[in-house]
């Protein structure tokens, strides 16, 4: 099964504050049998960043504004294409995690199959806690999207096995 994994990479003072998070949380994804569609989440730099973009989709456009699209583009191709289940880190803001998580739960609205959604959130990692807009999806609007709030790693890992257990096809 593939699996979109997301999370916020500008939100932070810099890519290497959390990468740790991330390389830990997809690595643990794939051991439990899945692939992960992108890792350019795990980079603990931009240049990092580009050379696994590059690897995964292909030499990229040279302008940054242009280079943007079209990773944006791939991103959301990625959540609306051949994924059987999306997880994202939401500890930290991002529009551009919100509107990737936005399209894999809205997919039933655009005539595509429903995935189940993972958000994992460390508990009091951001001041202002976790945004009312992903806390506030229910499972009224969206019954195959999940919150879980972790304090480790360990915690972390735990939800995503016991996400992919249960949703695992």
């Amino acid at each position: 099964m593939n699996v979109f994994y997301g999370t916020a990479l500008q939100g932070e003072k810099d890519r290497g504050s959390r990468s740790t998070v991330h390389q830990t949380l997809h690595d643990y994804i794939t051991q439990q049998g899945p692939v992960v569609v992108f890792d350019h989440i795990t980079s603990q730099s931009l240049s990092e960043a580009r050379d696994k973009l590059t690897h995964s989709l292909g030499e990229l456009p040279a302008d940054d504004l242009e280079r943007r699209i079209f990773v944006r583009d791939k991103m959301i191709e990625a959540i609306e294409g051949d994924i059987g289940a999306a997880i994202f880190e939401v500890s930290v803001p991002s529009l551009g995690t919100g509107i990737e998580l936005a399209h894999a739960y809205l997919r039933p609205r655009m005539g595509l199959s429903e995935i189940p959604i993972l958000a994992l959130y460390q508990k009091d990692y951001w001041p202002n806690k976790l945004s009312s807009m992903v806390r506030g999806i229910s499972r009224e609007k969206a019954p195959m999207f999940e919150v879980r709030d972790y304090t480790t790693l360990n915690e972390a890992k735990s939800h995503v096995k016991q996400f992919l257990s249960k949703n695992h096809q």
